[in-house]
């Protein structure tokens, strides 16, 4: 390795060091899985809103015993079809997962892109993504979400599983 590959290296894991602190990772352990949901759908629906709308199927009530606290994880993935003629190149389409109308964790809010329009040859493929939660007892509502960035962009999924897995902390 030449002098300049040391340096860049090294300067690449000083930087990899230093990285946690510049971070907000959110860090939750649990115990044992108390429930697993799993919701699947084989008919497809479409979106070209630019405000995030219920996918259609896609909401689930669950429950956490008196005195308990749960974190929960979430699941989705699906076949993903985003596509338009913008004019622009590479405008997406996002997700959200909500518990009880709250963007679950990571919640990095319309700047997840599920999947992009960019490419001619771009058709359905699969996609997924994970979302988790800590909450206390009683009723939780868990959603899904979609829209699209630009107006001119369709938004499609089908054949999509939603997995809610939920673990007791105490």
């Amino acid at each position: 390795m030449n002098n300049l590959k040391k340096v860049a290296l090294s300067i690449a894991l000083a930087t990899l060091t230093l990285a946690p602190s510049a971070f907000s990772a959110v860090t939750q352990k649990a115990k044992a899985a108390a429930a697993i949901t799993v919701v699947t759908e084989v008919s497809g629906s479409s979106t070209n809103s630019t405000s995030y709308v219920d996918l259609p199927g896609a909401v689930v009530a669950i429950s956490v015993p008196t005195g308990k606290k749960q974190l929960v994880q979430v699941r989705f993935g699906g076949e993903s079809y985003c596509f338009g003629n913008t004019g622009l190149a590479y405008k997406f389409c996002t997700i959200r997962i909500l518990e009880d109308g709250h963007e679950m964790l990571p919640n990095s809010g319309s700047d997840f892109a599920f999947d992009t329009n960019g490419q001619d040859d771009d058709a359905w493929e699969a996609n997924s993504m994970e979302r988790t939660i800590s909450v206390g007892p009683g009723s939780h509502l868990i959603q899904v979400q979609y829209a699209v960035m630009d107006a001119g962009v369709n938004f499609s999924l089908d054949d999509w599983s939603l997995t809610i897995t939920q673990y007791n902390k105490n």
